[in-house]
Parts: structure tokens; sequence; C-alpha cells
């Protein structure tokens, strides 16, 4: 079955939510679908790399030290 939509990869990087008509776009400026400027960057919400790094530096010396 063929799809009807077009598929298209964002980078989290350049996602942005329009916050007026919830919109993912790449858009730098305002909303493709309703024009507005009031856009969030999804990077800044989703991207959870950082906290990740911190857990299992923390974290995986405590556990190997247990497990000896």
């Amino acid at each position: 079955m063929q799809s009807l939509m077009n598929t298209t990869a964002i980078p989290l990087v350049h996602a942005v939510l329009c916050l007026d008509c919830n919109c993912v776009s790449d858009s730098q400026r305002d909303c493709p679908a309703c024009s507005s400027k009031v856009l969030m960057n999804l990077s800044s919400v989703l991207d959870r790399r950082n906290l990740f790094r911190y857990s299992l530096e923390r974290v995986a010396p405590r556990i190997s030290a247990t497990r000896m």
C-alpha cells in the first residue's frame, strides 16, 4: 500500500513546534501552517543525551563497585 503523505525527516536540532497550531517544522522565523512567530525549539525539550551521559557517569561506577 502506498502512503498518501510525503515523509520528511527533520533533525531534532532544527525541529520547532508552533505553540499556536501545534505544527512541527524546521522553520526559522514563522510557522508555515499559520504564520505564527511563537515557535519552540524541540531539542531543548526532547534531547536528553546530556541527562543520560550524566547518569551513566554517576551510576555506572557505583554498580561496578557493588559487583566486585
